[in-house]
This record gives structure tokens, sequence and C-alpha cells, in this order.
């Protein structure tokens, strides 16, 4: 009975930290106001990187969206593995730098590395990443980053943001992002932290991220990067106002390995990180120690879903008083869920969601079957055009 009890109050402990957590942030993100730059004096060299993987369907759409950009001085980076033969024809007729990657054992990381090792040194100043899905809506984009990087930043997250919603599973997918994007980049820069990466929609001192991309060694090489810089502390700047369009998750299958592997990798960090994220606390990193205490968090939707049974389970054969801090914390992570959702997001959609979220969360669930060696393999989604899907909110 002892042993029992102590595992309910290891759980209720675990949970209280998380909806803390959480709700703490979904805070402190309403008052996040985007910095200011001063206007450059100079312009940067731009290399846009964009790793495109059997990207056929929505590699071209980008490279029209890109050019687009009023900014004078940059290059279009395609790095093109396995893209069909016309597709590749096209390409090469628009001013894009079109270079072809090919490996058995590929994964992002080794794409990009081999692509900056043909690169000439000292010819860029910043790098921009993006997914061969993405769309730039604002064409003053990369002026905006360029003020940025004047203003002293090495590392700029953009507010990456939806494309489609034109799904159960791709609105979920969206909510999800805009949830993480008020949690981990507005909450954070409001209290002054260093925002979370998310992969695409990043923007680095060049040779920051060249050095810092060789010491990847799995297919998380942003959660890997992240902490690695982060080690070294530095700090990460969110730009809220400059949103990427990117195209959100529309299949279950694709949902449960996707998410897989990020549940994987997260916990990876969090296992091998966690020594070390106590010990450089003492030594003033709380950025460090704050991104690995982040790797313990259940994603949202299965800590929603997992806090409403064992609420259920307490209210009905646990006292009284257990049954009302349970409770108490649903309503705590439900409030702050609420917060973090733009408003544009509420209507007949969301109500829809809500009614597919059990299903959502049985699938972010059977992710969790899904982690054996999902560290170690390299995965793509398959990416293709939406006509008439693409949402231009900004969130």
């Amino acid at each position: 009975m002892i042993f029992l009890k102590a595992i309910f109050f290891l759980i209720t402990g675990y949970f209280l930290f998380c909806v803390l957590y959480v709700f703490f942030f979904s805070m402190a993100g309403l008052f996040y106001k985007n910095p200011v730059f001063p206007k450059a004096k100079r312009n940067r060299k731009i290399a846009i990187l964009v790793p495109a993987y059997k990207a056929n369907g929505v590699i071209e759409e980008l490279a029209d969206n890109v050019l687009r950009q009023e900014y004078p001085d940059y290059d279009l980076i395609i790095i093109a593995d396995s893209l069909n033969a016309d597709v590749l024809e096209r390409l090469r007729k628009k001013p894009v730098k079109v270079m072809e990657f090919s490996d058995p054992n590929r994964t992002k990381a080794l794409a990009l590395n081999t692509i900056m090792g043909q690169l000439p040194d000292h010819a860029y100043e910043v790098a921009l990443i993006l997914d061969s899905d993405n769309l730039i809506k604002d064409p003053d984009y990369l002026s905006c980053l360029n003020d940025a990087f004047e203003a002293g930043c090495q590392v700029v997250q953009t507010h990456r943001t939806s494309k489609n919603r034109n799904t159960p599973i791709a609105f979920l997918d969206a909510v999800s992002e805009e949830i993480n994007n008020h949690i981990f980049r507005r909450g954070h820069a409001a209290v002054s932290l260093s925002t979370a990466l998310i992969g695409s929609a990043m923007a680095f001192d060049y040779q920051l991220y060249k050095n810092g991309m060789k010491l990847v060694k799995t297919s998380g090489e942003d959660r890997e990067l992240e902490i690695n810089l982060l080690r070294k502390k530095i700090r990460f700047t969110y730009v809220d106002r400059l949103p990427v369009l990117d195209e959100k998750t529309q299949e279950a299958g694709v949902f449960v390995d996707q998410r897989g592997r990020w549940i994987a990798n997260q916990l990876l960090q969090a296992r091998t990180n966690i020594a070390e994220a106590f010990c450089l606390l003492f030594h003033g990193n709380i950025d460090f120690f704050d991104k690995v205490i982040q790797q313990f968090l259940l994603p949202r939707i299965l800590m929603l879903a997992l806090m409403t049974v064992f609420t259920i389970f307490v209210v009905i054969f646990m006292p009284a008083a257990y049954s009302a801090v349970w409770l108490l914390m649903d309503m705590l992570l439900i409030i702050s869920l609420l917060l973090d959702i733009p408003k544009n997001m509420f209507g007949k959609t969301m109500i829809k969601a809500v009614l597919y979220l059990p299903q959502g969360a049985f699938l972010m669930f059977s992710s969790l079957f899904k982690l054996k060696g999902a560290t170690k393999k390299f995965h793509a989604t398959e990416h293709r055009s939406i006509p008439g899907e693409v949402n231009q909110q900004s969130g």
C-alpha cells in the first residue's frame, strides 16, 4: 500500500510540475512584445539553405516565393536530394543555386554539412534554414533578419505557423504549433530566456551554424544543435511578427511516425544532459537548464488526455482532497492551453478538432511505440502542394 501511495504521489508531483511550467509560461506569453531593431547600415550576405528530399510537389512553389524577397543580397541554395529530372531542369532556369546531394546514410544534418562544406568559407554571414514546404509571407522578411543581426543577434527563430488546416489532424497540428509558439517562444522571450528552435524558419550567424552542425550526430538535428549552442550560452531571439507558413501533417500514419521520432529525440536529450543541466545551473546557465527540463514535458495533447484519465480515476477512487488537487491541475492546464491558442483559430473547425481530440491523443500515445531507433534513422515527411488550402493567417 505504501508503495502504491508513493507511485501516486510521484505521478501527482510530475503532472503538477508540468502544469505549473505550462501555466507560468502561458501567462508570461501574454506580456510578449516583438523586439524592435534599428535599420541595418549594411546588407549581410544571406544563405537560404533548403534541404529538399523528394520535395517535387512543393520545392518550385518555395523557390518562387523566396525569390519575391526585396532584400538585395542573398542566395537561395536548394539541396536537391532525389528530385525528379524535370523539376531540377525547371529549378536551374531560376536564379537559385541547385546543389545535388545523395547518400545512402542520409540525414538532414549530413546533407546540410555536405553542402556547406562545398560553399566558400566566408561567402555568407547569415544562414536561414527553411523546409521545402515553407512559404515566407513578408517580402521584407530578409531585411528584418538583417536588422536583427545588425543589432547583435546570433540566432533568430521566426514565427512558423500553419499553411493548411484541411483535415482534423492538420488543424490539431496547427493548434499544437501555436501552443508551443506561445509557451516556448513568446513566454520565454517575455521573461528574457532563450526561445525554443523549431527546425525551420530560423536564422544563425553563418559560421556559428556551420561549426555547430558539424557536432550533430542524431536525426534530431534541431534539438541537438539547440542544446550545444545553449551550453555555450548563445542566446536565441524570437521574432513573432515574421511568419513563415509550414505544411501541417494531414495523415494519421505520418503523424504517428513524426511524433515518435520527436519524442525519441526529446528523451535522448533529456537523459543525456540532465546531470550537466544541474551542474551548469550552478554556474549561471539558466537557459541550458531550462531547455533540458523542457525535454521532460509531455506533449500537450498527451498531457491533457492522461490528466483527464487520471482525474476521473482520482475522483472515483481517492479522497476528496486528492480529487480537488487533480481537478485544480486540470483546470489550470485547460486555462493555459486556451490562453495559448490564437483567437482566429476558434470557430466551427475548432469544435470539430475538439471532438477529434480523443483520436489525436490515441495517435500521440501510439507514437510512444515508435521510439526505438528513431534517433538513428533518416525520416522525411512527404509534402505536396495544397491548392486552395493555404491559410494566410499569421497567428
